[in-house]
């Protein structure tokens, strides 16, 4: 009898810690809805592209509503809002509390996998919030200058008893986001400045659009008034922004490495232009897709026919022997391998370094880098070509100076650009899906010549991502991108922030420093023009960084 007892006991307490378990669940699956809600109403904002007008900014996420007090409560642990409700705007709280809000929102998003590991929430910019709230428009208003219109879009003195409504009540600007106007006046990232980006006051912010305690000139979209970072205010609150964990640089922010001359054409009558490689003398010798490679030399200016065919060379980098290694891409004619170029007088000596792995083809040699024992390094994607493939995978490939080769690395889905970092030792590699991720990932060079992702540098949320890449003497990234009004070198610290865009007429492709007195010059190899039939060419600016010795 004892023991039957003992046993319903413990039936009685095995089924008590379930329900027990299924009562902490509830809460934490009403808290998932409010997160999920979070993120799926985030609107992506794309400068350039459909909708929306050209702008320097970068593609950004926005969220439709004001931070709901449900959202603040879960993550802050308390609600300090004046004007209670689950779907009001959380208010109350001072920069410091909305910058922990937003630290801790982050890493809740990351654990739920919502967001990836190298994205973050985020207050805006400035120019984020006004590109934004304009919702495409140049009026006072985003719907038009007509302020009597104001009720339809905005709670402002007018029609606000108090700040206590749900979001969402009134009609959406042009983008699609609610209370942009009116509710609550929003906190932006960085301290308060002058309109020509002097710093005011490093104690405040800027808090831009309208409130519940504002006339409706007040509500426009150029609002913006300061706020004290320890402040609190019924009539403040704040927007997310997801954004890449390397946050782009307010254009008040932009690095002096951008000061650069005016862009020269070199050359245009190329079809397909890439991988541009400075000789000792200085000459620049670099590929044309179309099947030959070109030598231009800055004294003469001229530009000749180096190799004709070239077997579809692509990415080039120049030794200490001053021998010119290349990456032989696929399609009609292509070599898909690596090849050596040993220039002696007017005669050109071509040998194969390396044509497969394991007794497979490569699938299209596209950039290639040195590291420092002049190991070579070479991404192996396949972009176009209908020859059949041989590797399952799309890799970056090691080959010694001798010959041999090995597998690098594939963690990385569609590898393009690389160049070698010698002040970390290690290696800046662009990945560049169009199907999937674009991003700018530094990778560890392991004691074996293996390569491991260490860190991810910039994420490109939408867009053309990242082809060929150079790096100057102080470490910063110098990375071809972007397409359209966006196209151009998007110039990064080492620790990749996104510090400017030297812009180009078209979409380029790659980029390098010269040599014998041109340390400071850049080459680009690049499309002429936005058309998408047109010439490629080559050009080179003057910058305020240098070439780095490897």
């Amino acid at each position: 009898m004892q023991l039957v007892a003992l046993s319903l006991v413990m039936i009685s307490l095995i089924a008590g810690d379930q329900e027990a378990e299924k009562a902490l669940a509830k809460p934490l699956d009403a808290e998932r809805a409010i997160l999920q809600r979070c993120v799926k109403e985030m609107v992506l904002i794309q400068p350039g592209q459909g909708e929306f007008p050209a702008s320097e900014l970068a593609p950004f996420r926005i969220s439709q509503f004001e931070v709901t007090q449900e959202l603040y409560e879960i993550i802050a642990r308390g609600n300090p809002s004046r004007w209670k409700g689950p779907r009001n705007s959380a208010e109350m709280f001072s920069v410091g509390e909305a910058e922990e809000f937003l630290k801790r929102l982050t890493a809740r998003l990351q654990h739920e996998k919502l967001i990836t590991a190298d994205q973050a929430a985020r207050l805006p910019t400035e120019a984020q919030w006004r590109y934004a709230a304009a919702g495409g428009t140049s009026t006072k208003f985003s719907f038009g200058d007509d302020a009597t219109k104001i009720d339809d879009y905005c709670w402002y003195t007018g029609n606000a008893a108090g700040n206590d409504p749900a979001v969402g009540a009134k009609k959406p600007n042009p983008f699609g986001l609610y209370d942009m106007h009116g509710y609550l006046r929003e906190m932006c990232a960085g301290v308060w400045k002058s309109a020509d980006g002097k710093t005011i006051d490093e104690k405040q912010i800027a808090v831009l659009g309208g409130s519940w305690k504002d006339s409706a000139d007040e509500c426009a979209t150029a609002a913006r008034q300061p706020f004290a970072i320890d402040a609190r205010d019924d009539a403040v609150g704040l927007r997310i922004v997801i954004s890449p964990v390397a946050a782009v640089a307010d254009a008040a922010e932009l690095s002096p490495i951008l000061e650069s001359k005016k862009l020269e054409l070199l050359w245009a009558d190329g079809e397909f232009t890439e991988g541009p490689a400075a000789l000792a003398d200085g000459k620049i010798v670099f590929s044309d897709i179309g099947n030959k490679m070109y030598v231009f030399d800055p004294k003469s200016k001229e530009t000749k026919v180096f190799r004709d065919p070239s077997r579809r060379s692509n990415g080039l980098i120049v030794d200490s022997k001053n021998r010119i290694i290349a990456c032989e891409g696929a399609n009609t004619g292509g070599g898909r391998q690596i090849s050596v170029f040993t220039i002696t007088g007017d005669q050109l000596e071509v040998t194969t370094l390396a044509d497969q792995f394991e007794g497979r083809k490569f699938n299209s040699p596209n950039d290639i880098a040195l590291d420092a024992e002049e190991n070579i390094y070479f991404t192996d994607p396949r972009y176009v070509g209908d020859e059949p493939r041989e590797l399952e995978y799309e890799g970056i490939f090691r080959v010694t100076p001798e010959g041999k080769v090995a597998l690098a690395t594939r963690e990385v889905s569609k590898p393009n650009g690389i160049v070698y970092l010698a002040k970390s030792k290690s290696f800046a590699v662009s990945e560049n899906n169009p199907m999937g991720q674009r991003r700018l990932l530094e990778m560890k060079q392991n004691d074996d010549g293996t390569l491991t992702i260490a860190k991810v540098l910039y994420t490109f949320e939408s867009g053309r991502g990242i082809d060929g890449m150079t790096v100057d003497s102080e470490g910063r990234i110098y990375a071809t991108a972007g397409t359209g009004d966006r196209a151009g070198v998007h110039v990064f610290s080492p620790s990749g922030k996104l510090l400017g865009v030297i812009r180009t007429p078209g979409d380029p492709t790659n980029c390098e420093f010269g040599r014998a007195g041109e340390a400071s010059v850049l080459y680009i190899t690049s499309a002429v023009s936005k058309k998408s039939d047109g010439k490629y060419g080559l050009f080179r600016v003057e910058v305020a960084g240098k070439r780095a010795d490897r």
